[in-house]
């Protein structure tokens, strides 16, 4: 009996101790810390980092093929900038400054845990939850330099202590993040 009784509450501690495990996901299941991130110079799932040499960027852009094996890299300038992109991560440093490495870092798509396509007032509400608030603001003219002009184009901006991050929105759905 007393072995019986042993087994049984053994169990019962080790329920009492998963039920008491930290949920570090929040209530919208994200689990990216955007604030590490952005203080590192990134974005999650972006190999690159603020200042890193435009050269050395450049060169693992180039090699960055597409499904039909062709390069599909390229750069243009863009008023004051340079943009090298693979299609869905972009580069972007000052023409006339390369030395000072890489000065903004966009992400096309799925950025920082959200997916493409999440709508600005759930990215607003897990930022939130996290301790970041902000609203949501029209892209103010030439901020989004490295987008073709679209209507319709809508921002949070998230300042941390070593970079801001925007996340993008068209027609209210995530299309894109930066940090600069």
């Amino acid at each position: 009996m007393k072995r019986f009784l042993s087994v049984v509450l053994c169990f019962v501690f080790a329920f009492a101790f998963v039920g008491c495990k930290e949920n570090t996901s929040g209530k919208n299941g994200h689990s990216v810390d955007v604030e590490y991130y952005a203080n590192l110079g990134q974005i999650s799932d972006v190999d690159y980092k603020l200042g890193d040499s435009v050269s050395s960027v450049k060169e693992v852009l180039e090699k960055n093929v597409d499904e039909d094996g062709d390069t599909a890299y390229f750069d243009y300038e863009s008023g004051e900038y340079t943009v090298m992109t693979d299609g869905t991560v972009c580069c972007c440093y000052k023409t006339d400054d390369s030395s000072a490495g890489i000065t903004h870092i966009v992400k096309y798509g799925d950025a920082y845990g959200f997916s493409v396509g999440t709508v600005s007032t759930q990215v607003r509400d897990t930022m939130s939850e996290a301790g970041f608030d902000s609203e949501e603001r029209d892209a103010r003219p030439g901020e989004l330099f490295f987008l073709p002009s679209g209507a319709d184009t809508s921002v949070l901006e998230y300042d941390f202590d070593k970079a801001t991050v925007l996340f993008i929105f068209q027609q209210n759905a995530l299309s894109a993040a930066v940090i600069y």
